[in-house]
């Protein structure tokens, strides 16, 4: 366990200027991941989990929350709603069994918060974290028709290779920006935003994973 990790918490802005909170999820918030869950659309869990799915599982709820934040690291997105913590984003990465330099990654942001960040801010920091502990690349099985898992990894700088095959998008990249988009996001974030850690100058040639995020 890794226990800084395990604390990690910041307050980040959104897009339109309003304050979210961003930190490690915890054994205890299972429930709050479940009702994440039953705010996605039909489109954003297949997206998520490729393919239709109604509930979590108690089995896939202890492995989503109880992390060890070295091989398994995971972030939620939070909100204050009514004076409890609403989840309206979470991501994470896993790291391959036999390479720690290359994980997967998955991202699920609520429908009513699309397109204003979230899913933006929560990619920074899992690769700031990842650069950290010396993750090297990103990987994840994406269905095509996702365009803004693409659109997310475009506007963040990312150069992505892709390989398709029965409309499921297998895409890898560095942890590295492109060095007009990082000047661009110093100049133009707004107050209090950090810019990215850039790492893993080149593009690891290695055989893709063979378990995915669950």
């Amino acid at each position: 366990m890794t226990l800084q990790l395990e604390r990690y918490e910041t307050d980040a802005l959104l897009r339109d200027g309003s304050s979210i909170h961003i930190r490690a999820i915890r054994a205890d918030d299972k429930d709050r991941l479940q009702e994440h869950f039953h705010a996605l659309g039909f489109d954003s869990v297949r997206f998520r989990f490729l393919g239709a799915k109604k509930d979590l599982t108690p089995a896939e709820l202890r492995y989503f929350t109880e992390l060890d934040f070295s091989r398994h690291v995971g972030l939620v997105a939070v909100r204050q709603h009514d004076g409890e913590e609403q989840f309206i984003g979470v991501g994470r990465y896993i790291c391959a069994e036999n390479d720690h330099r290359r994980a997967e990654f998955a991202l699920a942001v609520v429908d009513a918060w699309q397109g204003r960040g979230v899913g933006t801010l929560l990619m920074e920091h899992l690769c700031r974290i990842a650069s950290a502990e010396g993750v090297e690349r990103f990987e994840a099985d994406i269905l095509a028709t996702n365009r803004k898992m693409f659109d997310v990894l475009a506007a963040l700088g990312f150069r992505v290779a892709e390989k398709t095959r029965a409309g499921v998008v297998h895409a890898w990249f560095p942890i590295e920006p492109m060095a007009e988009t990082v000047a661009r996001a110093t100049s133009t974030r707004a107050p209090g935003r950090r810019a990215l850690i850039s790492v893993a100058p080149h593009l690891l040639e290695a055989a893709p994973m063979k378990r995915g995020v669950r």
